[in-house]
């Protein structure tokens, strides 16, 4: 028994607090930066934490030609699977109140459409400039 409770363990404390999700962009390539500004990768990018239940992380993406994007992801998609291994697992290791904290993952992946950056419009033609004729002729209206 002291066998079977040392696996159940070591199998709940590896694998079921873990989440992964995967931000995709569309075109992909885009760069991955946290909220420090720090440069994670590239898109497709595989995110993966061990926070609790409601988390949620910030992204922003960047790609040359594109107006940057932000992506907030949530763990709040429950997990039926991990709550059942929870609680079971709570039985013999945890309080079982405990184990609901990681009960629930991140969605299975993230899109965000990037936006194309208008191309730098060329200057506007100036208005065509009438050209006056010299007249050698005297006006009607002139006079002598």
């Amino acid at each position: 028994m002291q066998r079977f409770v040392s696996s159940a363990l070591v199998v709940v404390l590896s694998t079921g607090c873990a989440s992964s999700t995967v931000i995709r962009s569309s075109p992909s390539g885009a760069k991955v930066r946290s909220r420090s500004g720090e440069v994670l990768g590239r898109t497709p990018y595989e995110y993966s934490d061990s926070a609790t239940v409601n988390n949620t992380e910030s992204f922003t993406l960047e790609l040359d030609g594109h107006a940057p994007e932000y992506v907030t992801i949530r763990r709040d998609q429950w997990s039926g699977a991990r709550t059942a291994g929870g609680i079971v697992g709570g039985l013999f290791v945890f309080p079982v109140f405990a184990t609901l904290f990681w009960a629930a993952d991140y969605r299975e992946s993230y899109h965000v459409e990037l936006t194309a950056l208008p191309d730098s419009e060329p200057e506007a033609p100036a208005p065509p400039v009438r050209a006056r004729r010299a007249s050698s002729e005297k006006s009607p209206t002139s006079r002598r």
